[in-house]
């Protein structure tokens, strides 16, 4: 009776461990509504499976990274082994139209390689291949028959002790071939992208998403972009950072806030900011409320917590590298020169992609949504309305002179992007960058 049971029992295992892997998710808007009716593709190279979100915008992709045997094409035959359950070798048929090389790997339910495959090439017609498991232990195990490259078959084999034995001998070579079907069926599955579209929004791409571990991977809440600006930072579409929630939009491969710093207590104009435990900023014309619309404007050595230079204008430390977080959230830093330069080539160089629609010529297709809220001179203001400037952490020095910074700022009228450097006393918003 055990030994009528346990074929029955492996049957079982191999239909939880060896079949397809299914991930499911939420599509919701930017305030959790579900999103009914988009198309879910999600692609894990060289294919992709297709999903419709229900009434609440749930979605389950089924069969994503199971066993599926390749049709082989007219004059190419390969057999289920026999006997099956075997002790402890099995026969594979195999009729070739042409002389053919053939690989086959063997696999146990872990999606490991027990070293017991073939690599021959046959001639034409019928041929054969004897698979031995000599000392492995009962079990399910799955066999991957490659013909050139081309055709891929997947058998599965059940090794029983006792049952039928195959006597024919055949000598055979242990390989390795990696990223196999059975391979990949247990180990950690990466999706390549979920890509999102409906009849009303824009196309949405979705990356950096968690790798398939187990039977069911659960996206969550993924938070499509239903308008026509940037979509959210996958895991992280907002942050919130002393006392102030900041939405964030991926651009390209990074991902920025979508609203300038405003963080810290007002100075007036005339004053410069110290060195003081304190995060300071000025808010245009010294009104807190132009602050709570178009973000704090800081120092350049405030920005940066005196992590480069101890005042505003000494020189920087030049053993300093890496990413400078200065008044950012932890996790985040001001970016570079040379990252603002990653922005404005994803953008085409198109000024207009980084403004907010309502701010000159802005279109705002990339979701930066930029502001004119100016900039701070040496103890007034300048330029509201009409500019918007951007700190970087990039110092600048002509003549070894350590008083300047690179800033990117935008027009309101022209279409470009600009970078130039500026007084480190003066005072400009922060737009953090991700790690």
């Amino acid at each position: 009776m055990r030994t009528l049971y346990y074929p029955f029992i492996a049957i079982m295992l191999v239909t939880t461990m060896l079949t397809a892997q299914s991930v499911t998710g939420k599509l919701v808007d930017i305030n959790g509504t579900g999103l009914v009716g988009l198309t879910v593709k999600l692609y894990i190279s060289p294919d992709y499976k297709i999903a419709y979100t229900s009434s609440d915008g749930t979605f389950t992709i089924d069969n994503v990274t199971g066993i599926e045997n390749d049709p082989l094409p007219t004059g190419y035959f390969i057999s289920n082994n026999y006997p099956n359950p075997f002790n402890p070798k099995t026969r594979i048929n195999i009729t070739l139209p042409y002389k053919s090389n053939v690989k086959i790997d063997v696999f146990n339910i872990l999606g490991q390689n027990v070293g017991r495959g073939i690599d021959k090439t046959f001639g034409p017609g019928n041929n054969y291949v004897d698979l031995e498991l000599n000392g492995l232990p009962n079990g399910v195990y799955a066999a991957r028959i490659n013909v050139e490259g081309k055709y891929i078959v997947t058998k599965k084999m059940m090794l029983v002790y006792g049952s039928p034995h195959l006597s024919t001998a055949v000598n055979y070579s242990s390989i390795n071939i990696k990223n196999s079907i059975a391979a990949k069926m247990l180990d950690n599955i990466t999706i390549d992208s979920i890509v999102v579209k409906g009849t009303s929004i824009k196309k949405n791409i979705f990356t950096d998403l968690p790798q398939i571990t187990g039977s069911i991977l659960d996206l969550g809440n993924l938070i499509v972009n239903t308008t026509t600006t940037g979509i959210p930072c996958i895991g992280t579409p907002t942050i919130t950072y002393a006392g102030k929630t900041y939405n964030t939009v991926k651009i390209g491969t990074q991902c920025w806030l979508k609203e300038n710093l405003n963080v810290g207590k007002m100075i007036d104009s005339t004053a410069n900011a110290t060195n003081n435990n304190i995060i300071e900023k000025y808010c245009y014309k010294n009104d807190s409320s132009y602050c709570a619309i178009y973000g704090g404007l800081y120092q350049w050595a405030e920005a940066v917590q005196y992590q480069n230079s101890a005042t505003n204008t000494s020189a920087a430390n030049p053993a300093f590298s890496g990413n400078i977080k200065g008044i950012c959230p932890n996790g985040w830093h001001i970016p570079t020169d040379d990252e603002f330069g990653v922005l404005e080539s994803f953008v085409g160089n198109n000024g207009d992609a980084i403004k907010a629609v309502g701010q000159g010529s802005g279109t705002n297709t990339s979701g930066f949504s930029a502001l004119f809220g100016g900039a701070r001179g040496y103890g007034g203001f300048y330029s509201f309305g009409m500019y918007a400037y951007f700190i970087s952490s990039t110092e600048y020095f002509p003549l070894d002179d350590p008083r300047y910074e690179v800033i990117m700022y935008v027009f309101g009228t022209d279409s470009s992007t600009h970078n130039d450097m500026t007084g480190k006393a003066g005072g400009a918003n922060i737009r953090c960058l991700k790690n």
